[in-house]
């Protein structure tokens, strides 16, 4: 198992996840976490590789990870991507999605939100502001506590709105409508 490339013009979220990514390896191969940041200099490579080279020559030897980290999310993942990031989150719709892929960009998208997943009671509003109408009516009036009830309620609405009509149904529509 080794470590993901970073070449440098990824993109934020790109950046975000070579840091998940290899820290998660790097723990489970139980690399000693001295030698975590000496190891950057295999894994970033073209742009990347050059702006931590000038980097390091004005840091003090010994670099820890959190300094690593520190300094790649400046230069990567910068305070207005997080912020990019979280108006992105808290103007999310459904827009026509599927619940399903709505939650699951709603559950990625959270993560820029620190408030929302210690509150459950922001989380679930902030999930059901979001979703399209005709389930935001359905759900109207429900005392629906948590995320998970209305995210479950909402896809019961979603099955149902889906349901091809009662051929019956429309068949005595058209037989009272007027001539």
């Amino acid at each position: 198992m080794r470590p993901p490339f970073f070449f440098g013009a990824e993109g934020s979220l790109a950046a975000e996840e070579f840091l998940k990514v290899t820290e998660t390896i790097l723990t489970v191969t139980r690399i000693a976490h001295a030698e975590w940041v000496d190891l950057m200099d295999i894994q970033l490579t073209n742009t990347a590789r050059i702006w931590w080279t000038a980097e390091k020559a004005y840091l003090e030897r010994l670099i820890s990870w959190d300094t690593f980290t520190d300094r790649f999310n400046r230069k990567y993942f910068p305070q207005s991507a997080w912020d990019e990031l979280l108006c992105k989150f808290v103007e999310l719709k459904q827009g026509g999605r599927s619940v399903d892929e709505y939650e699951a960009e709603f559950s990625s998208l959270s993560r820029y939100d620190p408030h929302l997943v210690t509150d459950p009671t922001i989380r679930r509003h902030q999930f059901q502001k979001g979703l399209d109408k005709y389930i935001r009516l359905a759900l109207a009036g429900r005392a629906l506590a948590t995320h998970d009830v209305v995210l479950d309620a909402a896809c019961d609405i979603e099955s149902v709105q889906k349901e091809p009509e009662d051929p019956h149904v429309i068949q005595s529509r058209t037989q009272v409508a007027p001539a």
